[in-house]
């Protein structure tokens, strides 16, 4: 039998083997480089929506020692005014979980529990406020961006829910505010009664916004909020934009340098000459970092889609520009939200695009194009000439 000699590495092997082992850690930390720089590209894209949420809260947040109504003597205080940051009372909300608050389904018994998922800049608040008019509420409020408005709030608020509501937070809170809205008649003059019944008249819906940042969406927290939405059929409206409009937008308005507001009111006369005041160009970037820049965000866009759909929460996507900017005066994204709702066929077959508007609470502050907005069109376009992302530009 032929022995086997055992032969010690010569000098040119373990040269070899060092060179091998130095470019494979080369590779390694250039790989991990790239995947750092383009999460920090996804959370600007995510960041750089959010200047304008900062909305007034003061008509959804009641007074601590103030009675509302609801025959117990007390405010019910949900929000806390932290003055950078809007705060869920979770005490409130714990409180009201051990009453054995009853998430109500049926509309027009209560106002229907909605979940608005979107960025900024999105059209989201016109959204909402038409949908909730549409459904029965002549006042609605805002949607309040519960789950932080910027990166460090989202963060804030999926670590800080209580272990009691870990996993129903989503139904307790919305269950505790639809019985708010509920006693308190939306608003208006009527409420919880000597009997203990409510004069609600039905309608609307109820329910927050949440944004879904990249950093919280798939925490535990957030997965237990997607499976217990889903276990109370709470439905999901998903809006997006035009990645290249809702940028455009976020810069046109920061520009303002805060003197004037994001939206501006229907028949706002005043509001809407202060936006027509402000023509300013913006320089858009260009190359490969706008490239990448919207990569990312179809990326974040399809992570938002897959997680919907594999925690079978029920959802319809919506953007922007089949609500506002259609051509053919078509109603079927209207029509995708109102069926999500659940409306019957011959509602819905009776809907136009003229009612819909009829309803919009806000005037559009902006109609140009983006040669009109970008003081380097041409450049944007030579970037993006040949790649799939040459149809955002109009």
């Amino acid at each position: 039998m032929e022995s086997i000699h055992y032969r010690p590495p010569t000098h040119r092997n373990r040269d070899l083997d060092f060179v091998l082992a130095f470019f494979f850690c080369f590779f390694v930390l250039f790989e991990a480089r790239e995947y750092l720089k383009e999460e920090e590209i996804l959370e600007r894209a995510e960041e750089d929506v959010i200047i304008d949420s900062q909305p007034d809260y003061s008509t959804l947040i009641n007074e601590k020692d103030k009675d509302d109504g609801d025959g117990d003597g007390n405010g019910d205080v949900q929000m806390i005014d932290t003055r950078d940051s809007i705060a869920v009372n979770w005490d409130h909300i714990i409180q009201s979980k051990a009453n054995s608050c009853e998430l109500i389904q049926e509309w027009k018994v209560a106002p229907l529990p909605v979940v608005f998922m979107a960025l900024g800049r999105t059209g989201s608040s016109i959204t909402w406020s038409t949908v909730a008019k549409i459904m029965g509420d002549a006042d609605p409020k805002k949607a309040i961006e519960i789950t932080g408005r910027i990166n460090e709030e989202s963060v804030k608020f999926f670590t800080g829910i209580p272990h009691p509501l870990v996993e129903s937070w989503p139904s307790d809170y919305i269950c505790d505010l639809q019985h708010n809205f509920t006693s308190a008649n939306l608003g208006n003059e009527g409420g919880v009664d000597g009997d203990g019944d409510s004069d609600y008249d039905g309608g609307g819906i109820v329910g927050f916004q949440w944004k879904p940042y990249i950093k919280t969406f798939h925490t535990e927290n957030a997965s237990s909020g997607f499976k217990d939405m889903a276990n109370h059929r709470i439905p999901v409206i998903y809006q997006t934009r035009n990645p290249i409009n809702r940028r455009l937008s976020n810069m046109r308005h920061s520009g303002h340098g805060g003197d004037v507001p994001a939206h501006c009111d229907k028949g706002d006369d005043e509001c809407m000459q202060e936006q027509f005041k402000f023509s300013q160009q913006f320089e858009f970037f260009v190359g490969k970092e706008l490239k990448q820049w919207l990569a990312q965000d179809e990326k974040h866009h399809k992570m938002i889609l897959d997680g919907l759909l594999n925690m079978n929460v029920e959802y319809i996507h919506v953007t922007y520009e089949e609500l506002y900017e259609n051509e053919n005066n078509c109603v079927d994204g209207w029509s995708k939200i109102f069926r999500l709702l659940g409306l019957d066929d011959k509602t819905l077959d009776n809907l136009t695009l003229e009612e819909v508007q009829s309803h919009f609470g806000m005037a559009k502050t902006s109609s140009k194009t983006h040669k009109d907005l970008m003081s380097n069109y041409d450049e944007v376009k030579k970037t993006l000439v040949g790649t799939e992302f040459y149809d955002l530009l109009n």
